[in-house]
């Protein structure tokens, strides 16, 4: 009952912005500028205020393990699923991105925070850290590979390093492994914007669900959501327990494995030749069904 108390409110707050944008309350034109400036400032803001307050012994090579084996796995499941369905091309990209491409900033961040509070968004940081770069790094990849613009992939990856969630990524690092203090003031008012970047998230999440485009692409979209909120956490969960890792270690890497499949997904699909249908048909799908697989996850964890 507690998980559900705790999960419930985060998916509520969803479903407000969804019924919301659907009532005409919020337009597209709000949508699309409130996701950029949480895009810009506040959600940089909260990564990087995450990531310079973590302990770097938090995190180790076995908890590395537990989220980059069981990406490439699943990638490779999804690519053998893909060229058995017949998928070829930009199809074919946006399928493996939306196999392992999670929503680890918007969601998963939210719900490490009001899941496990400030403690955990500090030992998640780190983890959210490096798959930000390892998800956007192997997406922009498999698109750019399986749609053929080749002569795109370094300018792309080029301008991933100009993204602002990324440059708070690095800086972050940077500030935690050499040990740099940031004066209190500067602190405290990157927190007070950082605030900012949860409920304003999941309100933008669910004004960007299309409901239409899913039944445009229920077929794969079922098979995207069973690899990104089943199969993925799954082998993660696995690893954990063969690692021999407690609840506070493997926590954050089922929770940041089994968010939906992140919005950027749409925005690389339409960037670098993907299907932009089935990216938006599997983000709605997984983002539908991710709080009846959190609760399962978060039980199963807890009984273990």
């Amino acid at each position: 009952m507690a998980i559900i108390e705790t999960i419930a409110p985060i998916f509520a707050i969803i479903a407000f912005g969804y019924v919301l944008k659907s009532r005409g309350v919020l337009s597209e034109g709000f949508i699309s500028e409130a996701n950029r400036f949480v895009f810009l400032f506040p959600l940089p803001f909260l990564i990087f205020t995450g990531i310079i307050k973590a302990n770097i012994r938090d995190i180790g090579v076995q908890s590395i393990l537990t989220i980059t084996v069981p990406t490439f796995t699943v990638i490779l499941t999804a690519f053998v699923i893909a060229v058995i369905a017949g998928l070829k091309g930009g199809r074919l990209g946006t399928f493996l991105q939306t196999s392992f491409h999670g929503n680890v900033t918007y969601i998963g961040l939210a719900v490490l925070f009001y899941l496990l509070g400030e403690t955990g968004l500090e030992k998640g940081s780190l983890l959210v850290g490096i798959l930000i770069l390892l998800n956007n790094a192997l997406a922009v990849f498999l698109l750019a590979l399986s749609s053929g613009t080749y002569p795109n992939i370094l300018r792309t990856l080029l301008s991933m390093l100009t993204n602002p969630v990324i440059i708070a990524t690095l800086a972050g690092m940077f500030c935690l492994f050499l040990g740099i203090r940031i004066p209190g003031v500067i602190m405290r008012s990157i927190s007070i914007v950082a605030n900012i970047a949860l409920p304003m998230a999941l309100i933008i999440i669910g004004g960007s669900i299309s409901l239409e485009m899913l039944k445009r692409t229920l077929h794969f979209s079922v098979i995207s959501t069973i690899l990104k909120a089943i199969v993925l956490p799954g082998l993660a969960a696995l690893l954990c327990r063969f690692f021999s890792l407690n609840s506070q270690e493997s926590l954050p890497v089922i929770i940041l494995l089994a968010t939906p499949v992140a919005t950027t997904s749409y925005i690389m699909a339409r960037e670098l030749g993907g299907d932009t249908r089935l990216a938006s048909g599997a983000i709605t799908l997984t983002t539908l069904v991710s709080p009846f697989t959190y609760v399962v996850w978060m039980w199963i964890l807890r009984a273990a």
